[in-house]
């Protein structure tokens, strides 16, 4: 028994390996990215990039405090639950550490298409504004006016820092490094063409609204095609949780079979690396993007 649970907690120990160096890869891929834009921006770390995306002002170490505590949580309710049975309950307790994170980036990545979709409304009104004979800063007040939620908010601070004798490139960096994605670098690169060499406003919205309103529709088109596998990774990691109480509720003795049998925490040890696998590789198929 203390050979096959030291040979899953080195499979463990490789797997959260494996996650920190794909997750340390994509963040010195995202700050060459950054380091090579015309927009200079102080790029925050990847969690506190997140959570000011999100709008949540809260100190990284007390997310990573928060998220170490439900671990830990989790961590001594099974040792509780399996004594002795370490593999069992360190599974758990790193997928609930990998399971937080990564919703706290997809959360913060949904935010992030809101903006996109909001931003690129914005531009139509700003492009009809300047049909109708505005000027072009008056055009960019009145796209504000009418936008909602956090684009109007950013469009307004940015006004605001450009009447106040702020750079271009300084009025923008809020924009770029709080939502960092292609439609805001665009957006900004036109604005600080505008006031740097007094280009043509309406040519460049017109350019730059057809790039994502194109970006949006091939996106569309791949989140369709990848519906089946995020609804089938929903259903085969719900679903275990949802039966387990039916089944309890209805014969009660129903699990003593497994808890009681000696190998029955190896058997539950491999189901939850299994499935935790199982999610870990779905996700990335679900999150494939242009």
């Amino acid at each position: 028994m203390l050979n096959v649970e030291l040979m899953a907690l080195s499979l463990c120990s490789s797997v959260m390996s494996f996650i920190v160096l794909t997750w340390w890869r994509k963040r010195s891929h995202r700050k060459e990215e950054s380091a090579s834009s015309e927009v200079n921006a102080k790029v925050p770390s990847t969690l506190a990039g997140w959570l000011k995306t999100l709008n949540l002002n809260l100190p990284v170490w007390s997310v990573v405090i928060g998220i170490a505590l439900i671990a830990t949580t989790i961590f001594m309710l099974l040792l509780e639950v399996f004594p002795g049975h370490l593999p069992v309950a360190s599974i758990a307790a790193m997928a609930a550490i990998v399971f937080c994170f990564n919703s706290i980036s997809d959360a913060a990545k949904r935010q992030i298409k809101k903006i996109e979709k909001d931003l690129a409304e914005a531009l139509d009104m700003m492009k009809a504004a300047l049909s109708s004979g505005q000027s072009q800063h008056q055009a960019i007040l009145m796209a504000a006016q009418s936008s909602k939620g956090q684009v109007k908010l950013e469009l307004t601070e940015m006004l605001d820092r450009l009447d106040m004798g702020c750079s271009p490139e300084t009025a923008v960096v809020r924009l770029t490094t709080k939502y960092n994605c292609v439609a805001t670098r665009l957006f900004a690169q036109v604005v600080i063409a505008r006031y740097q060499s007094g280009s043509d406003l309406t040519f460049m919205l017109n350019s730059v609204n057809q790039i994502i309103r194109d970006r949006q529709r091939h996106q569309i088109q791949i989140d369709t095609h990848l519906s089946g596998t995020r609804y089938a990774a929903m259903l085969c990691g719900v679903l275990p949780y949802i039966l387990i109480p039916i089944l309890l509720w209805q014969q009660p003795g129903w699990f003593d079979a497994l808890l009681q049998h000696p190998s029955g925490p190896t058997y539950l040890g491999g189901a939850l690396f299994l499935q935790f696998s199982g999610y870990l590789w779905l996700r990335r198929i679900a999150r494939i993007e242009q």
